[in-house]
């Protein structure tokens, strides 16, 4: 395993950003790292993971076990950094939404071995950024496999309303105007999804104290109805916090790589 600090300069931002990275080592059938390592090996599965609130791009990798996951489940792990953009093209402020939709994954598979395949990429963030991984997934579902949301914002307008002391500067980021039934409304987009061959696998988790609970399950049944047995609900005791992310997310990984969730 590896890990890759980088930081290039973004066309979209016009700035430099930093972006880290998990790559998992090649390993023996037998599961040792591999004494040898040679060029124009397979692309790598791959685990788009978004920040929270108040994040970066090393939260993930200080607060939780997602190097070892990484390793355990054979996956890239990439983990950008957007500050308090809310993964969006800002109202005042820098095109977040661009850059990680656009500009990222082309940066990252130019320097790096991972899949362009949809069916070996992933997406999955907390708070923030489950809201920005229901969002890319949702809007782009013919580029994901599946999609896991810890603790999601899934309402932007009740979000608003309610957390305006952490997030006192929610309308340099969004258009207060446009926050429901728009493409910034992840509850908007779960309605227009088209049936495809392989649908999109979706999976959100709450805690019991989690203090965006009650959007979450509000929206539990609009995502069961829409998506029936490709929609994935777990909750479990547990705050809005990093405990119950890195809790939940080995969990989480098994889901997202194997197909199914097996209980914690």
């Amino acid at each position: 395993m590896s890990i890759h600090n980088n930081n290039f300069f973004s066309n979209t931002l016009r700035r430099s950003v930093q972006v880290q990275v998990v790559l998992p080592e090649p390993m023996t059938s037998a599961g040792t790292v591999a004494a040898a390592f040679r060029s124009g090996h397979q692309a790598l599965p791959t685990l788009w993971l978004l920040h929270g609130l108040g994040g970066d791009a090393t939260t993930w990798l200080r607060e939780t076990a997602i190097e070892r996951l990484a390793t355990q489940y054979r996956v890239a792990v990439v983990m950008p950094q957007t500050e308090r953009g809310f993964y969006t093209d800002m109202v005042a402020g820098p095109k977040y939404w661009t850059f990680m939709t656009m500009e990222l994954p082309e940066r990252m598979r130019y320097l790096f071995p991972l899949s362009a395949n949809p069916r070996a990429n992933f997406v999955a963030g907390n708070s923030m950024g489950g809201y920005g991984a229901l969002r890319w997934a949702l809007t782009y579902p013919e580029k994901f496999a599946a999609v896991a949301a810890l603790s999601p914002v899934t309402d932007l307008a009740r979000f608003r309303m309610a957390q305006a002391a952490i997030m006192p500067d929610m309308d340099a980021a969004f258009d207060p105007q446009r926050l429901t039934g728009t493409p910034n409304d992840v509850n908007w987009l779960v309605k227009q999804l088209q049936p495809t061959v392989t649908p999109l696998r979706v999976l959100m988790t709450t805690g019991d104290q989690d203090m965006l609970r009650g959007m979450d399950v509000a929206s539990r049944e609009l995502f069961r109805t829409k998506l029936g047995d490709h929609f994935t609900w777990w909750e479990g005791p547990g705050r809005h916090d990093w405990p119950l992310w890195n809790e939940q997310l080995p969990a989480v990984m098994h889901w997202l790589v194997k197909g199914s969730f097996q209980e914690i």
